[in-house]
Formats: C-alpha cells, sequence, structure tokens
C-alpha cells in the first residue's frame, strides 16, 4: 500500500490499494466554498429588491442564481433593496443560507392574526448600514433570533419596531458604525427589544416614540479608555435598562476624577430597573461601585467616574465619612438622612453639603444648575422624585404652593395635607381662595355660604365648591350633585335626605324629553320644559393637532373614548385601530368658529380605501351612549368636509341601521354619479327620502352644511367658500323626522356609512365641526349664521321687506307689484318694490346713450342682439362690468351694427 496525491484536490485524500489484478483510487470531493447571492442583482435597472406582498426570504424570487436559499451559499441584500418574509406565513421560519449581509433592508411581515409572535432565525446576520423593519400591519411583534448579528462598517445600521415590537435575542457583536435602536414617532407600544447577550461596542442611539428595551436577559458591553473615551448610548427617545451592563476597565487608567458617559441622560428618557446591573459592580442608592472601589456608576447621571478609595463601596468615598461622621467612622449608610433634612447622606456627598448639619442642603435645578429656588433638592426628590418643581408649583391643586407646603411641612402632593394655621380644620389656602382670607365671617367650618345643605368642612374633604350650590357632593350616587337637586326640587325648609329622594337620574321632571341627568350635563332648567339641550353632541376634533386618533380598547378592555363630544351629553367617538383611525390636521374650514368665535385648531384627515373597507378611517359614537337610541321628533344636523375624491360615493355623516333597503336612518352623502350632495333619511312613515342639493361638490373646497329635519319637511342647506351665507339647496316634503324601529340603538359614524353594519362608502379629505342638535335650528343660529337681518336667507334685508311687503314671505324671483322687475333687484337697486311704477327701465338717448336706474357697490353688463333669436345675445360691455353709479348709470355701444339692433343691461349677482 502506498499514498499517492489526488490530481485535483491538491490534498492528500486516499489510499492506493495494489494487488495483482486491480487497483483502485477512492478520490474525495474538494472543499466547498460559499457562493456570493444577490438579491435583484440581474433583470436590470430599476430593481430594488421584493415587493410588497412578494417574498425572496425562502424563494427564489428576486435572488441573482434564480434559486430558492439554501446552505453552501451567503446572500447579499445590498443598499437600496429589501427581503421581505413572508406575508401570512409560518408562524416560525429560518433563514436557509449560511449567512445573510443586509446593506439595503430586512422587511418583516406579519401573519393575519395580531396575537402572532413569530420567531425569524437567521444565522451569521451581517447589517452593513442596514436595516431590520417590523412593517406588520397588524401589529405583530417578531422575535429575531440566530448565532448572531455583526454590526459592520461606519454608517448607521438600524432595527426599526416601525409597526411593532422587535425582540432581538441574537447576540449583537461588532464595535464599529452605529447602531440605530428606532420606533414608530406616533405610536405607543412599540419598541426595540434587546435580550441577548450582547458583544457590540459601537455606538447605540436610540430614537422614537417608545424607544428600547433591554431586558432582564440582555446584556450591553462598554469598553473603557484611559482618556474618557468609550462607546456610549444617546438619543432624544425612552430605553429602559433591565438587564446587565458588561464594563471593561482594562484600559480606563487610575486617573481619580476621570469620567466616561455610558448613557447620555440628557436626551435619552432612561429608566433602570429593578432587575438592572452591572458585573462585578454592587450598588447601593442607585450607585454602582466597582469590587476594587475605584469606579462608581451613578444611575442619575449615567457615567461612570474614576473615584477616590471608598473601601466599604457604599458610594461614600471613606474621607468624606470621616469629614463628617469622625475618624474611623465609615459605617454610616448611604441612604441614610443623618440629620433629618429629606436629603439622603449620598445625595449630601454629591451636592457638597453638610450631612449633619439640617439647614444645609443641596438646592440646585436639572444638571446641577444653582438657582436656588428655596426648595429642599431633598424634599424635592422625596414628594417628587425630580428637581423641576418650583415654589409657586402647586401639583396638588390645595390652592398651597409648594414653598407653603414646604414651610407648613405638609404633603405638597396630597390635596388633604395642607396648611391650617389658625387650626379650624379648614386649609388656609382654600379658605383664601374662596374667602380671601382666613378670619372671614364665612370661612368657618360648619358655615353654608351656598345653601347646598354642606357645611364649609363638608365640601372641603369633598372637594367642591362652597360658594356654587350645585357644586357639592352626591350622597345618593345618582349622578345629581345633591346641591342642584337642593336648587331644583327643594320644597320649602326640607332637609338633604328628603330632597334627593324626590327625583332620580332619568325622571323628566318638566316633561321636555331629557333626563334630569341630561339637563345637568348640559346646564338646563329640569322644571322648565322651554329649557333644553341646544345640541345633543358636538364634535370639534380639537384633541389634538397631528397624528392618529388613538384607537381600541385600554388594558380593562374598555372601549377608548378619543373624540371628545363638546355638549357636556357624553357621546363621544372611537376608532377601532390604527389602520381604521384618521389624523388630526390643522387644514380647518375657518380660523374660529363663526356662531361662538372659538378658535378652530384642527380637523380629521380621513384616508379613503375602496378596495378594503376594514383599513378604511372613521370615527363612531361608542356602545350605550344616549345619542345611538335618540329618537327624533325634529333635528338639525351640521357638517363642514373638504373632499379629495370625485365620482364616488362618500359618506360624511350618518347613523348606523338598514329600516328599509338602500337607504339608512340618517346620511349625508356625496352621488357618484354627478357629485351632488345627498341627505336621506327614512321618515316617520318608513319611507326613503332625500334631499339633494343642485350645486355639485367640487375637490378641494370646504364645503359647511346644514340638514334639517321637521314633522314635514327634510332641507338641505350648503355654503361654499364664495358664499356669503348658506344657501337652502333642496326641500323634500316628509311624513316625521325620524323612523323609530328596532334597530334605532346604533352608533352615529363620521367618515364612512354603515349600513346595517356593513362598511360602505368611505369619505375621502377632511372633515370638521359636526353638530347634532334635537329641534329645528333658525339660520340664525347654524354653525354660520346669517350675516346682517336676512334670517330668511333670500338676500333680502328682513326689515326692508316686512316695511314693503308687510312680512319676509314673499319670495326674490317674485314680482310683488307686478312691473316686471324682481323683487331682489328691487332692493338691491334702492327701487320701490310695492309700486307698479318704480321698476327697472333702460332710455336710450342722444347718441345711443342707453342709462337705468343705478346705485353704487353693484355692476351691470350690457348685451346687444341683431334677431332676439336665442344664443344670439352677445356681451359688449368691458369684462370688468360697469359700475353703478347713484341714481342712474350709462353706457354707450362703441360699434353699433348697421340696421336693427337690440340691447339688454343685466345685473351681475
Amino acid at each position: 500500500m502506498k499514498t499517492i496525491r489526488h490530481p485535483l484536490s491538491g490534498r492528500f485524500r486516499s489510499n492506493v490499494i495494489c494487488g495483482p489484478v486491480v487497483s483502485v483510487i477512492i478520490a474525495m470531493a474538494g472543499t466547498a466554498w460559499s457562493a456570493d447571492v444577490t438579491l435583484n442583482a440581474g433583470p436590470g435597472p430599476g430593481f430594488t429588491g421584493d415587493a410588497i406582498d412578494t417574498s425572496s426570504f425562502a424563494a427564489a424570487l428576486n435572488w441573482s442564481n434564480a434559486l430558492a436559499p439554501a446552505s453552501g451559499n451567503a446572500y447579499i441584500v445590498p443598499t437600496g433593496r429589501s427581503l421581505r418574509t413572508p406575508l401570512n406565513g409560518a408562524a416560525n421560519l429560518a433563514f436557509a443560507g449560511d449567512s445573510l449581509a443586509v446593506s439595503g433592508s430586512l422587511v418583516y411581515k406579519s401573519g393575519s392574526v395580531a396575537t402572532n409572535i413569530n420567531t425569524y432565525t437567521i444565522d451569521n446576520l451581517t447589517l452593513n448600514g442596514g436595516t431590520v423593519n417590523n412593517a406588520s400591519n397588524f401589529l405583530s411583534p417578531f422575535i429575531l433570533a440566530g448565532n448572531g448579528i455583526t454590526v459592520l462598517g461606519a454608517g448607521t445600521s438600524t432595527l426599526l419596531a416601525n409597526n411593532a415590537t422587535i425582540t432581538v435575542s441574537a447576540p449583537i457583536g461588532g464595535s464599529t458604525g452605529i447602531l440605530l435602536l428606532s420606533t414608530n414617532t406616533g405610536t405607543a407600544g412599540r419598541q426595540v427589544v434587546l435580550s441577548g447577550v450582547n458583544t457590540y461596542t459601537g455606538n447605540i442611539q436610540v430614537s422614537g416614540l417608545s424607544g428600547a428595551l433591554l431586558s432582564s436577559t440582555g446584556k450591553l458591553a462598554f469598553t473603557i479608555g484611559a482618556t474618557g473615551v468609550n462607546n456610549t448610548i444617546t438619543g432624544a427617545a425612552p430605553f429602559v435598562f433591565d438587564g446587565t451592563f458588561a464594563v471593561d476597565l482594562s484600559a480606563a487608567g487610575d486617573t481619580v476624577g476621570n469620567s466616561w458617559t455610558l448613557v447620555n441622560i440628557a436626551t435619552v428618557v432612561e429608566t433602570f430597573g429593578s432587575t438592572f446591573s452591572i458585573d462585578g459592580f454592587t450598588e447601593n442608592n442607585t450607585v454602582w461601585t466597582s469590587a476594587s472601589g475605584k469606579y462608581q456608576f451613578r444611575e442619575d447621571t449615567g457615567m461612570l467616574t474614576r473615584i477616590g478609595p471608598d473601601t466599604d463601596g457604599d458610594g461614600l468615598p471613606d474621607a468624606w465619612e470621616e469629614q463628617y461622621f469622625g475618624v474611623g467612622v465609615l459605617d454610616e449608610q448611604p441612604g441614610a438622612d443623618s440629620d433629618y433634612d429629606y436629603c439622603s447622606n449620598l445625595l449630601e456627598y454629591r451636592s457638597g453639603t453638610d450631612p449633619a448639619d439640617p439647614d444645609s442642603y443641596p438646592d440646585t435645578e436639572v444638571n446641577g444648575l444653582i438657582i436656588g429656588d428655596g426648595l429642599n433638592d431633598g424634599w424635592e426628590l422625596t414628594f417628587f422624585g425630580n428637581l423641576t418643581q418650583i415654589p409657586g408649583g402647586d401639583p396638588d391643586a390645595d390652592y398651597n404652593t409648594n414653598a407653603e407646603e414646604y414651610a407648613a411641612g405638609s404633603n405638597p402632593n396630597a390635596i388633604l395635607s395642607y396648611p391650617d394655621t389658625d387650626f379650624d380644620s379648614l386649609n388656609d389656602g382654600w379658605e383664601k381662595h374662596y374667602f380671601t382670607t382666613i378670619d372671614s365671617t364665612d370661612a368657618v367650618p360648619d358655615g353654608d355660604p351656598d345653601g347646598d345643605l354642606f357645611t364649609n368642612y363638608q365640601e372641603l374633604f369633598a372637594i367642591t365648591d362652597p360658594e356654587v350650590q350645585i357644586s357639592s357632593p352626591d350622597t345618593d350616587g345618582d349622578g345629581l350633585p345633591d346641591g342642584w337637586e337642593v336648587k331644583y326640587f327643594r320644597v320649602a325648609a326640607e332637609d338633604l335626605s328628603s330632597v334627593i329622594v324626590h327625583y332620580g337620574a332619568a325622571n323628566d321632571v318638566d316633561g321636555d324629553g331629557y333626563g334630569n341627568l341630561s339637563e345637568y350635563k348640559v346646564g338646563t332648567n329640569p322644571i322648565l320644559a322651554s329649557s333644553t339641550p341646544s345640541a345633543l353632541a358636538y364634535w370639534r376634533f380639537e384633541e389634538k393637532t397631528s397624528g392618529v386618533v388613538p384607537y381600541g380598547n385600554d388594558t380593562g378592555g374598555n372601549q377608548i373614548n378619543t373624540v371628545l363630544d363638546s355638549s357636556g351629553l357624553g357621546n363621544h367617538m372611537m376608532t377601532w385601530r390604527n389602520y381604521t383611525a384618521p389624523t388630526y390636521t390643522t387644514v380647518v374650514p375657518f380660523a374660529a368658529v363663526p356662531l361662538t368665535a372659538a378658535t378652530n385648531t384642527a380637523s380629521l384627515a380621513f384616508v379613503r380605501d375602496a378596495a378594503n373597507l376594514y383599513l378604511t378611517d372613521n370615527v363612531y359614537t361608542t356602545g350605550g351612549v344616549g345619542l345611538n337610541s335618540q329618537v327624533f321628533t325634529a333635528f338639525t344636523v351640521e357638517s363642514s368636509f373638504r373632499t379629495t375624491a370625485t365620482n364616488v360615493w362618500q359618506v360624511v355623516v350618518g347613523k348606523t341601521g338598514n329600516p328599509i333597503g338602500g337607504q339608512a336612518p340618517f346620511s349625508l352623502k356625496i352621488r357618484a354619479s354627478d357629485n351632488k350632495l345627498i341627505a336621506g333619511i327614512v321618515d316617520g312613515a318608513g319611507t326613503a327620502k332625500e334631499a339633494i342639493s343642485t350645486r355639485a361638490i367640487t375637490t378641494g373646497a370646504w364645503f359647511s352644511t346644514v340638514v334639517t329635519a321637521s314633522a314635514t319637511e327634510l332641507k338641505l342647506w350648503i355654503k361654499g367658500a364664495s358664499d356669503a351665507h348658506y344657501i337652502l339647496e333642496a326641500t323634500t316634503s316628509i311624513s316625521g323626522a325620524f323612523y323609530t324601529y328596532a334597530g334605532v340603538n346604533a352608533p352615529w359614524v363620521v367618515g364612512l356609512g354603515k349600513w346595517n353594519g356593513f362598511d360602505a362608502d368611505p369619505f375621502s379629505g377632511n372633515i370638521d365641526e359636526v353638530r347634532i342638535s334635537p329641534k329645528v335650528l333658525a339660520p340664525a343660529d347654524f354653525l354660520i349664521p346669517v350675516s346682517g337681518n336676512d334670517f330668511d336667507m333670500d338676500g333680502m334685508d328682513d326689515t326692508w321687506e316686512t316695511t314693503t311687503f308687510g312680512g319676509t314671505a314673499s319670495l326674490a324671483t317674485g314680482d310683488f307689484d307686478g312691473d316686471g322687475t324682481d323683487n331682489l333687484t328691487e332692493y338691491r337697486l334702492g327701487l320701490i318694490a310695492n309700486s307698479g311704477s318704480s321698476g327697472f327701465t333702460v332710455t336710450r338717448g342722444a347718441g345711443g346713450l342707453l342709462t337705468w336706474p343705478s346705485v353704487t357697490g353693484v355692476k351691470f353688463d350690457v348685451l346687444r342682439s341683431t334677431t332676439l333669436a336665442a344664443g344670439s345675445w352677445t356681451v359688449i360691455s368691458p369684462p370688468a362690468g360697469i359700475d353703478g353709479a347713484a341714481g342712474s348709470t350709462g353706457f354707450t355701444d362703441p360699434a353699433p351694427p348697421v340696421g336693427n339692433a337690440f340691447y339688454r343691461v343685466a345685473l351681475r349677482p
């Protein structure tokens, strides 16, 4: 037997077995080297990797070798290209390649179930300026696992929790570039979670609303240099540290006073949790000291410092303890308050004050800026946990300032802990607020200056106003303050217990259709039938000026009422998820609401998704609110909107339900065929009725609308941007304003139609100032009221109409005196509208001069025809028109035709 070299492998691979008949060579294959496979390398320019809803993660789709990822290959996602994970794929999936290098992006797409927490395992993942993005549509977190992630290059590599949390269990290594932990800027609850034992020693930045979390199993590494150089964590976002820091001090040097920033707390909103630790350090009151006693890390500064000797490792240098507590005394505890001034020994050490003198205490502000505000830092930290309070502040709203509470020794966070210098059991600040001085004749414990049958002492503890009768406790828990019941229902000198049993919240004492609780909420008189709520719901959309409407349920499963009803009746609105949430915007129809002068800061912007109504923006009233079950005898619905779509059905405001086929109980919608606005109802007789506008709704312009329904008439009013006031566009006869049927208790919706619960006709654009009133409002009471004295909005002053016609019933297009001139023209030109001899006439004078009655402030056009045939009239006056003059005005044809000519004078609108 002898050994030979295989000619292909270049290595000693096998033996040749020699015998008398045959020789056999057994050759082994050479070493298999990984092939580089690039995403979208071949098809040509313009390719950016996987498109939405496509994935090359486990498929051949866009790889340069046209094969699905497999072992034996190294995979590359270049800059500008995206590799997506499968949409609705397996709950857990592993990348089959030997490695994956990302300079572009790796985009995670979840399954359709929001509770999925998928684990994606990628061995040998490299980020070289690349991004890992959780772009799930369904708020699904995912776990990024594997044997290791390496951050390379001088650029920034990003872990982006865009639509849901990313938990990185794979250990992150490397020492160059920047690792950015980024979260969504508009929605809370989306974090980057580091749960692995990371060795990365490059700089880390954190950004976004929710920031990052180092979990209890996670570790971050820091390398310290003697010159103060180290890797650090920066950024303007939250970062919660529940895990471990591993600090390499081998090159830190030994110069006392040197310091290194591990966490830049000036910008990072840091939280060190109860499970936080530092390898080899011990902790005393958030100060971590190394085993050698030479290095300290302080959670409140985020800094590591080389300190003098601290042999017991309590955070207090030995020399300092001996200076204040005696030679050889090293057992004073850092958390103790030796002089009882609210300041721990550790705080006094940090601040340079005397721990044995109660009159020596820190008085600083944030970042150590000494301003001497008179508030002991220890007192501030004890009661507030921060140094941001001011002497004149009153955080517990008990009418005593921080300085007063500090001087009195009371708790500034407890409303019932207060100074009482006259020892009458009444809060000094409360007495001064309501009665000017603490010795006022009204400022006595058993006084009842507002007559609500509660003493001052009782009102103090109930936190009610002792000078306002309807501000009082509610001892029977019916939602009605007892003082309110005393005001309206007390008979003679009844005592309180007798008064509050007369009526409950649901009783309608005056029979006006509104129970006591509704009347209390809106401030109307419960014993006067003519005193009723002016609006049942008024959604102004003023909660924010940007960002999405908060959505869904709270942790207790309760609906989040985030679109607030300003009527006082509690008919709030919500939206279901972030993909149905409209956004707040400062684009508004008017800067101030004309009727109320209230500042208008925001509207809601709705995005239409006709292909998938589940994702369409809308807000709706929550279950159980009174408006849902309201049966109207009359109503007014007002809104302003600005659409960005055309020739599609759109609902601005509607009520869910379908009492008869094809019509909801109420809807204000734009018709697809001609963009006309339609107010639709099912009337009291169960008949579908509609009032349809004469004008078409155009895109990009604001329209304010009013729909009124009495027992007999449905009316639609519109005010466009160029209209001086609302214009009555349509009137339809009805039999009752509202249809009562089994499904009447259903939500009202803004931005979407819901016919019997099914979504339809989503709105696109902005909606603002939606108000629902339980009666037919007069035009003077509309949100944009009539200007001047024209309450029937016919263009003629009501006083002039009454004087001329004996009332306001005459139409603008009518001719009261039969002289051939309509009433509106006579009003505008100052003619006598009730005299047949005072009509609008045109006369011809010398040289062809045409003259006619006129006033200033109007314009006319002159038209000419030679045949009087339809369509033969031509404007011959200047394009700007002819300005009216007082008394009369005139015009001469500059080029009269040969033969006959006929002239008309038209008054411009």
